[in-house]
């Protein structure tokens, strides 16, 4: 595939333009296009985390839904401020996101620890949004305890951080993490998926939200937001996801009985990237249930 079909020369993570939320006096990046119901695209966090590993399910479903893709503040187009961020930080700014541009009742899906997020934002801000899609979600069995800062945060904000930071956000070491823990198929990691994540590392403080989730402070617990939950919610699991396993959904289904869950085979945590059909095809079936009732 020619790589300026997935990634333009403007350095865009989705093909769409980068516009911005202005938020506690920071600018938060997102992207949207197409027509119909709202529905929200919220990333992971890793070392080079962005909207871009929304590109393929932002890509298919535009001709159904106003689709929407952001920058989580710290991550990809958006500010980068020096701070310590945490998991209530990122739900607040999806709830703010979501009343100020979005209005009530949109759909939303929400990768890892963006799910986590997400599930907070909709749990403590009843009928804000509309169904859910959480896609090897964190916050019930793993990654659910936040740390206090440390002597390893501090450690890390100073110059040793950017160190530790520039060896993770190499293309090798880039390289070598979606290949072993997000994708299944090493053949997906192609050059065009690198480079994608890479660009997302090359900003000025690129490293203060990473930091933060290396030292496990943006951890979110959200046994008993996910419990509260009023509104449909589908759960999707790449089969042979690791860090966050399969078997981690029991958790979450016990909790709410309005989830039900899809397992796509051949799928790590990036399912939505790796078996974008699958996803897709799990999802306007999903919405064209609740969300377009």
């Amino acid at each position: 595939m020619n790589k300026t079909t997935q990634l333009d020369n403007a350095g865009y993570p989705v093909a769409a333009p980068r516009q911005y939320y202005h938020w506690r006096g920071r600018k938060i990046a997102y992207y949207t296009a197409g027509t119909g119901k709202n529905l929200l695209l919220v990333h992971s966090i890793n070392a080079a985390a962005s909207a871009f590993e929304m590109r393929k399910p932002f890509a298919a479903l535009r001709d159904t839904y106003t689709v929407w893709a952001i920058d989580l503040l710290g991550y990809g187009g958006s500010d980068r401020p020096p701070i310590q961020y945490s998991g209530q930080l990122y739900a607040e700014l999806l709830a703010d996101f979501a009343r100020d541009v979005l209005g009530a009742g949109a759909a939303a899906f929400g990768s890892s620890l963006g799910a986590a997020y997400l599930t907070r934002a909709a749990a403590r801000n009843a009928g804000l949004f509309g169904p859910l899609i959480l896609g090897c979600p964190t916050g019930v069995r793993d990654l659910a305890k936040p740390a206090e800062p440390n002597w390893g945060y501090d450690l890390l904000r100073g110059p040793a951080g950017d160190l530790i930071y520039s060896a993770l956000a190499s293309r090798t070491s880039i390289a070598y993490f979606l290949r072993e823990q997000s994708y299944f198929d090493r053949r997906v990691v192609d050059e065009v998926t690198v480079e994608g994540y890479y660009r997302a590392t090359r900003q000025p403080g690129a490293k203060y939200a990473p930091i933060c989730f290396l030292t496990m402070l943006l951890n979110c617990d959200i046994a008993t937001d996910f419990s509260l939950l009023s509104q449909p919610v589908q759960l999707i699991w790449g089969k042979q996801a690791e860090i966050t396993p399969p078997k981690s959904a029991q958790g979450f289904l016990q909790r709410n009985e309005r989830a039900r869950l899809a397992i796509i085979d051949h799928a790590r945590l990036s399912v939505q990237d790796e078996q974008p059909d699958a996803f897709v095809r799990i999802v306007r079936s999903f919405l064209a249930e609740t969300y377009c009732a």
